[in-house]
């Protein structure tokens, strides 16, 4: 299933280089809502999946915490046994002839009216856009209120965030915009994709840089070929082996968790909850 939103969500910015983060999450999402229902696997493991839009917007310290925010329960027969949730922020990679687009987002200035503006004309010709080591994250800036406000909501409530971030198929690579249709999509597997690290880690990989300072693809991957790990590979190997995410033992108690799912202002985009009920 991940593995599958992982393929989406690339594809998108393997196409279209210049993808907004927003709709990169919503293709995300979308993804994982295919699998809506429950899912009787071959073991008899019941997979339920739901999701729901929360809110989103700047809303804790006046800026949102996360993206996504998984709930992940673990039944048998029906039994609840163990509840762990997930916070992801997520940040694109930009190329590196892309300018910093993503403070506009979805609501943009002028509501609907801001679609007429002119858009840049085909007949200008085609554009290349690289994706190398010295492409930024943009939107991810050290020091920034945004980043202030994950860390101290980490140290209030004690519930860790992560970063999903996006990039394309492969590193390096190179698209062009206007797409030539018919589009033929890249054959090559999916390498580097949607991958998270943790908020801490990416702190501590960049305390000696200055404030504002967008990291590149490849301070952040450091002698690895990649940041952090596959999103797929992070949920099984990670979060269902009980090495990442927060586990729930305190549930509507929790301020950290009530302020993130349970407020209209919610300071998250939306939540999607796993239900995994073994057999007996």
């Amino acid at each position: 299933m991940f593995a599958t939103a992982n393929e989406r969500v690339t594809s998108r910015l393997d196409r279209m280089p210049t993808t907004h983060e927003e709709t990169l999450d919503f293709a995300f999402i979308d993804a994982l809502v295919e699998a809506r229902g429950p899912h009787l696997t071959m073991s008899g493991t019941v997979v339920d999946i739901d999701a729901h839009f929360v809110g989103g917007g700047w809303h804790w310290q006046r800026w949102e915490i996360a993206d996504l925010g998984l709930i992940i329960n673990f039944r048998q027969r029906g039994n609840l046994l163990r509840t762990k949730v997930v916070l992801l922020q997520s940040k694109r990679l930009y190329p590196r002839e892309a300018e910093f687009t993503e403070d506009l987002g979805l609501a943009r200035p002028g509501g609907f009216g801001s679609l007429m503006a002119k858009s840049l004309p085909a007949t200008v010709g085609p554009r290349v856009f690289r994706f190398d080591d010295s492409c930024r994250y943009r939107a991810l800036q050290v020091g920034d209120d945004q980043w202030q406000s994950i860390a101290k909501y980490e140290t209030t409530f004690g519930l860790p965030i992560h970063y999903m971030l996006y990039h394309p198929r492969a590193m390096p690579s190179q698209s062009s915009i206007p797409v030539q249709l018919p589009f033929n999509p890249p054959t090559i597997p999916l390498v580097t994709g949607s991958r998270v690290m943790s908020a801490s880690a990416i702190r501590a990989s960049t305390s000696h840089f200055s404030r504002n300072y967008a990291p590149a693809f490849g301070e952040l991957r450091g002698g690895s070929a990649a940041p952090g790990a596959p999103i797929q590979d992070f949920i099984v190997d990670e979060v269902l082996a009980c090495h990442e995410g927060y586990v729930v033992d305190d549930g509507a108690e929790n301020e950290g968790l009530v302020r993130v799912f349970s407020q209209r202002g919610a300071p998250i985009a939306a939540a999607v909850r796993i239900d995994i009920d073994l057999p007996g």
